[in-house]
């Protein structure tokens, strides 16, 4: 397998179907959010007193909202989690999948994805926990054999490390194979159980390609979460720095409109950079699972 291509077809897929950035968003693990002011200036002072009036009303309100944006962004995320692992497939099987057809598909394994999500988080959960009875469990031991301040220290110093290190060996193939379980599940239409066992077997078939298929995913999204954090501090500098100088100026009216102006520019273009990533990260897992497992011709 080519790692250079995988990217490459990756990055291919992706800009050839825009579509898949509306669910890419949703499977970023991000979102983002802003409040624009409204209202006549004359209305704000009632406003505001009205608010302090019922501070409980409108915290439960807001309480409200945010749970229900929440629970919105969540079920959208597991629709777009399987619709996106479906599509791809599609699209490198020669077919031509559209946005409605990604969502009917993401809908149809909505339960299996949520439920297959629910036994990796247990399975996470029961990991991390072996990790602290095996670091925890002889810590416990040596704070009651010795009251040597120095060797709790250096004990504690090296149990501490094996806990990263056993961390580590355990999450990166937790990792590997939670991304192949969700492919196994859309594309291999296997059960979620079963499709997690199938997923370990492909990862222990392929331990080191696929982690270096994980590394090369570490290194792309730092990459890549450095340079849009870069363009997008400087581009907010930019569209933001005239409601910055009439701030400074004393013009708050002038400075708060141009600040609104200012993001409204900024939120689409941080809504689709923020899709864009998560559909590229998304078509890159399932290619790569596509072709160790031999779902696809090699390359």
């Amino acid at each position: 397998m080519s790692y250079g291509e995988l990217i490459r077809d990756a990055f291919r897929t992706v800009w050839r179907n825009r579509y898949l950035w509306f669910f890419g968003f949703f499977v970023a693990g991000s979102g983002f959010s802003f409040n624009v002011p409204g209202g006549p200036p004359g209305g704000l002072p009632d406003s505001l007193r009205w608010a302090g009036e019922n501070l409980a009303l409108v915290v439960a309100a807001a309480a409200l909202l945010a749970l229900v944006l929440l629970l919105v962004y969540l079920v959208l995320g597991v629709v777009s989690a399987g619709g996106l692992a479906w599509s791809v497939a599609a699209i490198e099987r020669g077919e031509r999948p559209g946005f409605s057809s990604t969502f009917r598909a993401g809908l149809g394994s909505f339960w299996g994805v949520l439920g297959q999500a629910i036994l990796l988080l247990l399975i996470g959960i029961g990991l991390a926990l072996a990790v602290f009875v095996a670091v925890g469990g002889p810590f416990v031991l040596l704070l009651a054999l010795t009251e040597s301040v120095a060797a709790r220290m250096v004990f504690g110093v090296l149990l501490g490390l094996l806990g990263v290190v056993l961390l580590v060996v355990l999450y990166v193939p937790y990792a590997v194979v939670g991304q192949f379980a969700l492919r196994e599940l859309v594309v291999g239409r296997r059960g979620a159980l079963d499709a997690i066992g199938g997923a370990f077997g492909l990862f222990r078939r392929n331990a080191g390609k696929s982690i270096l298929v994980w590394v090369i995913n570490l290194a792309l999204s730092i990459g890549i979460g450095v340079a849009l954090a870069v363009v997008f501090i400087l581009l907010g500098i930019a569209l933001f720095m005239p409601a910055i100088v009439l701030g400074t100026a004393g013009h708050e009216a002038a400075a708060v409109a141009a600040g609104v102006v200012a993001g409204l520019v900024l939120l689409p273009l941080l809504l689709v950079a923020t899709g864009a990533v998560g559909a590229f990260f998304h078509a890159y897992w399932t290619l790569a699972y596509l072709r160790l497992s031999g779902a696809a011709p090699p390359y």
